[in-house]
């Protein structure tokens, strides 16, 4: 009796109810939010410190740009000549090395209670104020979820949470939330919901709730018949030469589907990107950048078992490219795919995870979790172009310029996608509280 969505028991009127409370904003821009889970090495991305000793600096140099000035992780060829197209962020500091609070806080800008996480992630924020903007197609999403270690819709509930698509969009079993009924018996249950809406109809209900009540079942309907949601996870669309360039494999095209359902109306999509495999498992969801054994290996390709794998570990073997090729191919391909399509000026694009890694490298080859230090990528958006915020010390342990936290991250998305941080208050709180208590980077919009 009630079309599921997906949304963990919540039926789809409800949640499109939910998603209509909200306001407007001020411009039409949207977001694609990379969240590197398990926090990616400053060292080895953004951020490479050449001049500090070798358990410091690691196995691998700096490279050039084309912004002159700017070097960046010499495995980064193809982001290395797009640097013209982003600004880096490399005086961002965090709170906590934990995962769970960590993620909390930079995908939603505030640190989370001892309780759990309250306030709501960006993209369920974002859902909440502006609603959707196109019939058939959410407000938020998540691929395959909006991001791990997090509660994403926090206090808003169940009705504001982002519409995960799991599995790899290139399959045609991929799960975007359609129910799986045969035409006929979806028929069947379409009927069934016009004979209880006449049910409620005689019942006496009150006309305007029974007008609303009508209209986002009918805008449900839509979500699952309309075709936009089906055509929007076309990827079959593109080019071959384009889906190569993203990447032919998992990740890859998760970020091409990101762009996808930007084009066809969705405000947020949120990417939990990471490669799976390695020393921590073969799933396709839980990928990670949680380096701490065997770095070097691990960031460039999981295919072949190093030599030298601790012995109470298991070597999970993935085809194709690693996190660190992967983010280069698929990122610099995003970038150009915007430019080209007219899109980048509209569409915010961020890159970072929970954390940096500790300057130091272990015993085991790898970096732990540090929360002192990291680096923070934005693009599109009104975000300035080849500009480079901030700066770490030499050996990349803590900015020597101001820093900045998830609170001024949060207020710059906010800015970027047009919410006014300071006079805009999360819906659905008795007290007004603004959406971040942060404040906008300087120099970076």
């Amino acid at each position: 009796m009630q079309i599921g969505a997906g949304l963990f028991g919540l039926n789809l009127p409800q949640f499109l109810r939910a998603a209509s409370t909200g306001g407007g904003v001020k411009q039409d821009v949207s977001c694609i939010f990379i969240f590197l889970a398990g926090g990616a090495s400053h060292f080895e991305t953004f951020d490479p410190k050449p001049d500090a000793p070798p358990e410091i600096r690691g196995l691998w140099n700096p490279t050039g740009t084309n912004v002159p000035g700017t070097f960046i992780c010499e495995k980064m060829p193809l982001m290395a000549q797009r640097m013209d197209k982003v600004s880096i962020i490399r005086s961002w500091s965090g709170k906590t090395g934990s995962h769970l609070t960590g993620s909390q806080h930079v995908t939603s800008g505030f640190f989370p209670p001892p309780s759990g996480q309250h306030f709501p992630n960006f993209g369920c924020v974002v859902s909440a104020l502006a609603g959707n903007r196109v019939t058939g197609v959410p407000s938020h999403f998540g691929l395959p979820v909006a991001a791990r270690y997090t509660t994403p819709a926090g206090y808003l509930g169940t009705a504001f949470d982002a519409f995960n698509v799991k599995g790899d969009p290139s399959s045609p079993e991929v799960d975007f939330g359609k129910p799986n009924l045969e035409e006929v018996r979806f028929e069947d249950r379409r009927s069934m919901l016009t004979q209880l809406d006449n049910l409620c109809q005689l019942g006496g209900v009150n006309g305007g709730s029974l007008d609303a009540h009508d209209k986002f079942s009918s805008e449900a309907l839509e979500l699952l018949t309309s075709g936009a949601m089906q055509k929007a996870m076309n990827l079959d669309e593109e080019s071959v030469s384009l889906r190569e360039r993203y990447g032919q494999n998992i990740y890859g095209q998760r970020v091409l589907l990101a762009r996808r359902l930007i084009e066809a109306g969705s405000r947020f999509v949120t990417i939990n990107q990471a490669v799976q495999g390695g020393l921590f498992g073969a799933g396709t969801t839980n990928g990670t950048w949680d380096n701490h054994h065997l770095l070097f290996e691990s960031m460039m390709s999981f295919q072949d078992e190093p030599a030298n794998i601790p012995g109470t570990y298991n070597w999970h073997s993935t085809k194709g490219p690693g996190n660190l090729p992967q983010l280069d191919m698929s990122l610099s391909t995003l970038l150009d795919d915007l430019d080209e399509r007219g899109m980048l000026d509209s569409t915010l694009v961020v890159v970072m995870g929970e954390f940096g890694r500790t300057p130091r490298i272990n015993k085991f080859a790898g970096r732990d979790h540090y929360p002192g230090a990291g680096s923070v990528l934005m693009a599109g958006a009104g975000i300035a172009r080849g500009a480079v915020i901030g700066a770490t010390d030499r050996q990349g342990a803590s900015p020597i310029t101001q820093p900045h936290g998830p609170e001024d991250i949060a207020a710059t998305i906010y800015q970027a996608l047009g919410f006014d941080h300071h006079q805009t208050y999360f819906p659905r709180l008795t007290r007004p509280t603004p959406i971040t208590n942060g404040h906008v980077i300087p120099g970076l919009l």
